[in-house]
C-alpha cells in the first residue's frame, strides 16, 4: 500500500501537476505564508518550522524537499480556529532522494498551522527548503499543487557553546514546585513581575503553573505553550477562564524571553514577548492560587494533570513592581548577579536556594547555551567598484572586538579584519551603534561574510550574509532603499537584480520575528519598487531582506507614526 500511494504521488506530480494547476483560481493562489522560525539556525539542533496555509483549499499535506545532512522528523497539521492537532505520516518518497511526504489522514479544511519537526545538519551553510503543498484530484490521485511551493532558506550557522545551566524540562509528571511564601505577592492586590527564557519544542505543554488543576479554585497565571507554538498564559476565576497569547510561536528551539507584568494599579495584566508587548488583559481574577511549579503543573487530588514541559527554562525572575517595558528591555540581556531588592532571581547555575522550595526533584539542570549578549543586526553589503562594504549595528558593550569573517563557500571563514567599540561610526539615542568595514575580496562569484563578537567568555556569531556578484563584478541585487524613510503608514522599497531571479523580499522586527511578506515570486533583472504597508505595527525600527539564490541583503527602515 505504502510503494503505491507513493507511485501515484510520482505519477500524479508527472503526469497531472500542469493540468491541475492550470485549473486552479489565481485567487487562492498565496495559499502559504510566511515561515518561522527566523533565518539563523545552529548546527545539529532540533528546531519546528511553522508553516501557515490560507484555507482556500483542503490541504493533504506537504511535500518537503531537504538540504543534505537534514531530517524532518515529525510534522502536525493544526486547526487555527479549533486549535485541533493532527498528526502528519511521514513517507521518503520513491521518486527523489531527500524528499520526504508528510502525509495528512483525510482532507484538512479550513485556515491550520503546519509544524515540522527538523534535525537541522551539521554543516554551516545557506540551506534551502522547499514545500509543495499536496492535493487530490477528482479521481482521488494526490498531486503537487506546482505554482504553490514556496522556499524557506535559513542560514545554519555553528552550534552554540554551553554557556550555563538550565531548568530542565523532561517531560516527567513532577515538576520543581516553588514556596509561594517565598517569593514576591502574587495576589490580585499585589504589582508583580515574572521573567524568564525559555528554549522548546514542545507543544500542548504547561511551562510555570500557579494552578492546582481543580476547577472552581482561581489562579493568577499559568504559562502553557499550545499546539501552533504559540506561548499562552491563562488566569482563573471561579467558572472563569482567560487567557493572553503570543501571535508568533515560540517552540521553535529558539530561545525567547517572556514577561508578565501585572498592574493592579493601571487595572491591566500584560504579556511581552523578547521585550516586545504580545497581549494585554483587564485583571478579572480573584486572590488565591497554589505554589509556582515549573516545568509543569503540580496538581491537586481531583485536578486536572497536564503535560509537562519538555524544554529548558533559564534567568527566572520574580519582582515586587510592575516593571515598564523600557525596564524590562533594559534588563533582558544582563546578568542580575548580584542582590536586587524585591527580586528573586533563579539563575540555576547552582543549587535552588532551600527556602524557595516547597518540592523537589534531584534532577533539575541541564546544560545551556543562553546568550545574553546583544546580537549583530542590520548585517547589510554594498558593492562599490572592487570593494565591498559591510555595515552591521549593534547595542553589544561587552564583547573586546567584531571580527569580520569572509568565505568564499559558505563553509570555511577567514578574519579578514577586526574592529572594537571605539570604530563605531554612529550610535543612536537608544544605545544602538553602527560599525562599517571595507573589503577588497579576490575575483569569486559568491562572497558569505559574518561578524564574530569577541567576549571574556565563548564568542557569538552572526548570521552569515551572502552576496552574489556577476562576471562584471557587480552584485547580483542590491537593496537601493525605501522612500520616505521614516515613515507612518506606508514607504517604497526599492532594489535592483542584476539578472532575472526568484525573490523573497520580507519584513522582521527586532526581536527576530518576521511580520510582513512584500514579494515571494520571480522579477526581471533591473530596478523594482514594493511597497509596504505597515499596517498597525507599533513605530520602531524594522529590516527589510531581499533575499535571491545568490545574495541575501538587509536595509534598516523606521516606523515613526
Amino acid at each position: 500500500m505504502r510503494l503505491s500511494l507513493l507511485h501515484r504521488l510520482g505519477q500524479a506530480f508527472l503526469l497531472g501537476a500542469t493540468l491541475a494547476c492550470a485549473a486552479l483560481p489565481a485567487a487562492v493562489r498565496a495559499q502559504i505564508g510566511p515561515i518561522q522560525p527566523t533565518e539563523s539556525l545552529a548546527a545539529g539542533a532540533r528546531v519546528n518550522a511553522f508553516v501557515p496555509w490560507g484555507g482556500g483549499r483542503p490541504s493533504h499535506g506537504l511535500t518537503v524537499d531537504l538540504p543534505a545532512g537534514w531530517r524532518l522528523v515529525e510534522a502536525h497539521a493544526v486547526s487555527a480556529r479549533t486549535n485541533e492537532r493532527v498528526s502528519l505520516r511521514l513517507a521518503a518518497s520513491s521518486q527523489r532522494e531527500r524528499r520526504v511526504h508528510a502525509l495528512a489522514p483525510r482532507a484538512l479544511r479550513g485556515a491550520l498551522r503546519f509544524v515540522l519537526g527538523f534535525e537541522v545538519g551539521s554543516e554551516e551553510r545557506a540551506a534551502e527548503v522547499t514545500l509543495y503543498p499536496l492535493g487530490r484530484r477528482e479521481d482521488g490521485r494526490l498531486i503537487y499543487w506546482t505554482g504553490w511551493e514556496t522556499m524557506w532558506r535559513p542560514t545554519v550557522v555553528s552550534a552554540p557553546p554551553e554557556r550555563g545551566r538550565a531548568l530542565r524540562g523532561d517531560g516527567r509528571a513532577v515538576p520543581l514546585v516553588l514556596d509561594r511564601q517565598a517569593l514576591p505577592p502574587l495576589g490580585l492586590r499585589d504589582a508583580y513581575t515574572i521573567e524568564a527564557w525559555l528554549k522548546t519544542t514542545g507543544l500542548d505543554e504547561v511551562v510555570l503553573s500557579a494552578w492546582d488543576g481543580r476547577e472552581g479554585r482561581p489562579y493568577p497565571f499559568e504559562w502553557s505553550v499550545d499546539a501552533r507554538g504559540r506561548l499562552v498564559v491563562y488566569r482563573g476565576a471561579p467558572g472563569r477562564h482567560v487567557a493572553m497569547a503570543t501571535a508568533e510561536p515560540v517552540a521553535d528551539g529558539r530561545w525567547h524571553h517572556v514577561a508578565l507584568v501585572h498592574n493592579p494599579g493601571t487595572g491591566w495584566t500584560r504579556l511581552y514577548l523578547d521585550g516586545t508587548a504580545a497581549d494585554s488583559l483587564r485583571n478579572a481574577a480573584a486572590a488565591g492560587g497554589a505554589p509556582v511549579a515549573l516545568g509543569g503543573r503540580a496538581a491537586a487530588r481531583g485536578g486536572t494533570a497536564a503535560s509537562p514541559y519538555t524544554g529548558l527554562l533559564d534567568e527566572l525572575r520574580l519582582w515586587d513592581r510592575a516593571r515598564s517595558r523600557d525596564e524590562i528591555r533594559t534588563t533582558l540581556r544582563r546578568r542580575l548577579d548580584e542582590p536586587v531588592e524585591g527580586l528573586v532571581r533563579l539563575g540555576f547555575e547552582e543549587a535552588v536556594p532551600p527556602r524557595l522550595v516547597a518540592a523537589r526533584e534531584a534532577r533539575i539542570t541541564a546544560p545551556s547555551d543562553l546568550s545574553l549578549t546583544y546580537p549583530i543586526e542590520a548585517l547589510a553589503a554594498s558593492v562599490e567598484g572592487e570593494a565591498v562594504r559591510l555595515t552591521w549595528e549593534t547595542k553589544d558593550r561587552e564583547s573586546a572586538a567584531f571580527a569580520v569573517e569572509r568565505s568564499l563557500d559558505g563553509r570555511t571563514y577567514t578574519a579578514i579584519g577586526e574592529l572594537r567599540l571605539r570604530d563605531r561610526i554612529a550610535e543612536a539615542a537608544d544605545g544602538t551603534m553602527r560599525f562599517a568595514y571595507t573589503d577588497v575580496p579576490p575575483e569569486s562569484p559568491l562572497l558569505y561574510y559574518r561578524i564574530r563578537q569577541r567576549a571574556d567568555g565563548p564568542d557569538r556569531l552572526s548570521g552569515a550574509l551572502k552576496l552574489g556578484l556577476g562576471g562584471d563584478g557587480s552584485p547580483l541585487a542590491v537593496i537601493l532603499g525605501n522612500s520616505p524613510n521614516p515613515f507612518a503608514t506606508t514607504t517604497a522599497v526599492r532594489f535592483e537584480l542584476g539578472e532575472a531571479a526568484p525573490v523573497r523580499l520580507s519584513v522582521w522586527d527586532v526581536s527576530g520575528s518576521r511580520v510582513a511578506l512584500l514579494f515571494d515570486g520571480p522579477l526581471a533583472a533591473g530596478r523594482h519598487e514594493v511597497r509596504w504597508e505597515a499596517g498597525d505595527l507599533p513605530s520602531g525600527v524594522y529590516f527589510v531582506q531581499l533575499q535571491t539564490p545568490g545574495t541575501r541583503l538587509t536595509h534598516k527602515v523606521t516606523l515613526a507614526r
